[in-house]
């Protein structure tokens, strides 16, 4: 692991201790009120992460020294009655393909290992302007392209409800981070799923936001950008709860000028109690029974807050996931070749098997399917003219064991089935919310909120729907022994 840790820190106020409790937007409110400094902020989530992280893997590169650099200077801020953000003092983790200047954007991958952007991502530079403290560098799979985080660089991170089940991916390490303490807020992005399989494995709460709402220009590509990875990728918020992830969404979202396909929007809420479809067992594969069961546990936490819940198939979608698998599997079958030598050999037979088990594909079948992609748009959104919200399971069933998704053809198959309800969020850009519903067999289970675009807002209000119910565990916790 890469390291430039700063000496032990010693921490003996029992305020202190609590800090990495605490969640973002009640870090941000006692900096502000002056009742902690950032120092003292930071310095409690370095301690907590010297603590557990050992054990975790999920912090996998540390920038102690500027943390505590970037800590002191808006305390400093403050002392001078200086303008303060709104997360000013509050540290964020950034996951390892996301540009941080002065740390490696590499990609789990040894061949980026001092791949040092000059600049930082549009998310990293956003989050800084309001005040945010860069903490750690989180772990994810080589080149973000499995469910599960494990990376030839960094190694394999362990779940911290059960350490033999896969953390999900590719966001894994950022998850981890959140659901144990070692961070109040976290940036991740999303082309199948990234930002909203490791919080249903994990117990936290994230959004993959409407496709342009949130900036993203990378500096330090890995490969030619595609335009599958031009359009269905997006980056944003992860946290412990649905009123951070919301206030992390307030500063990551607006136009941006250098990314041609940022919009200049102004999200809306709607004041009305809303109409949601509900589908507890999605077509397209097998469903845990244990985890319908769930999501009918969250239409009921709806529909006590006044929405109207209705148990109904979404027109098309499997036919939307298809297309998911027929731009985003067959765009990676095409060039896994020119990746084999820099990735992991779990990482390539995860990649071998996908491509077997879904291809074998065509330049003409894409291209079919980038015309399939307009038409589905049209069904989804004439569909959401009368359903405000689809509800589902984020995952079809419990998380699989670390590495299961590598051992045959078929456990591969299995994980992108299980991980199905994610992929119209990328496919057709629309918002898709994640959020803990439950536990089953000491396992987290969460479910999603997928909306029509520039919903996003009211994906998260109803989230928190579910999260007020309180029938999910609350992170962070201690990790468990198993």
């Amino acid at each position: 692991m890469n390291s430039d840790k700063s000496k032990a820190i010693n921490i003996k106020s029992p305020t202190i201790m609590k800090l990495w409790q605490k969640s973002a937007t009640e870090l941000a409110k006692m900096f502000k009120e002056g009742d902690v400094s950032s120092s003292e902020i930071v310095e409690a989530h370095l301690k907590r992460i010297d603590q557990i992280n050992p054990g975790l893997n999920a912090i996998c590169t540390r920038i102690d020294d500027q943390a505590l650099a970037a800590a002191k200077a808006v305390d400093e801020a403050r002392a001078n009655g200086e303008a303060l953000g709104p997360i000013a003092g509050v540290p964020f983790t950034i996951k390892s393909n996301i540009d941080l200047s002065g740390s490696a954007t590499d990609n789990g991958i040894s061949v980026l290992k001092d791949a040092v952007p000059p600049i930082d991502s549009p998310v990293t530079a956003r989050m800084k302007a309001a005040g945010g403290i860069p903490l750690a560098r989180t772990n994810l799979p080589d080149l973000g392209l499995r469910l599960q985080t494990e990376s030839t660089l960094h190694g394999l991170t362990l779940n911290p409800w059960n350490k033999n089940f896969t953390t999900g991916g590719s966001s894994g390490g950022e998850a981890v981070a959140l659901a144990t303490g070692m961070s109040p807020l976290g940036m991740g992005n999303d082309l199948g799923g990234s930002l909203r399989n490791p919080a249903t494995c994990n117990s936290i709460a994230s959004i993959k936001p409407t496709f342009g709402l949130v900036p993203r220009i990378p500096v330090i590509p890995v490969l030619p950008m595609s335009i599958m990875g031009q359009i269905l990728i997006s980056e944003g918020p992860m946290a412990r709860n649905v009123k951070d992830v919301k206030l992390g969404l307030s500063i990551l979202a607006g136009y941006l000028p250098r990314d041609p396909w940022s919009m200049p929007v102004t999200l809306q809420e709607k004041s009305k109690k809303l109409r949601i479809a509900m589908m507890p067992t999605p077509p397209g594969g097998a469903t845990d029974p244990r985890v319908s069961n769930v999501v009918r546990e969250a239409a009921n936490a709806l529909e006590d807050a006044g929405h109207t819940v209705v148990e109904i198939d979404i027109p098309e979608y499997e036919a939307t996931i298809k297309c998911w698998e027929d731009l985003v599997v067959a765009n990676i079958a095409f060039g896994m070749e020119s990746m084999f030598p820099i990735i992991g050999s779990n990482a390539a037979k995860f990649l071998k098997f996908s491509a077997e088990g879904k291809g074998p594909f065509t330049p003409e079948q894409i291209e079919k399917a980038w015309e399939d992609r307009y038409n589905l748009s049209i069904a989804w959104h004439t569909f959401f003219e009368k359903y405000e919200a689809i509800l589902t399971p984020t995952w079809t069933q419990l998380p699989l064991k670390v590495n299961e998704d590598v051992e045959s053809l078929k456990s591969a198959l299995y994980q992108l089935e299980t991980a199905r309800p994610v992929y119209p969020g990328n496919i057709l850009g629309l918002p898709s919310a994640a959020v803990p519903a439950g536990l089953v067999d000491g396992l987290p289970v969460g479910v999603l909120f997928t909306g029509p675009k520039w919903s996003d807002l009211d994906c998260l209000n109803l989230a928190q729907c579910v999260e007020d119910a309180k029938i999910a565990p609350s992170t962070p916790i201690d990790p468990m022994v198993s």
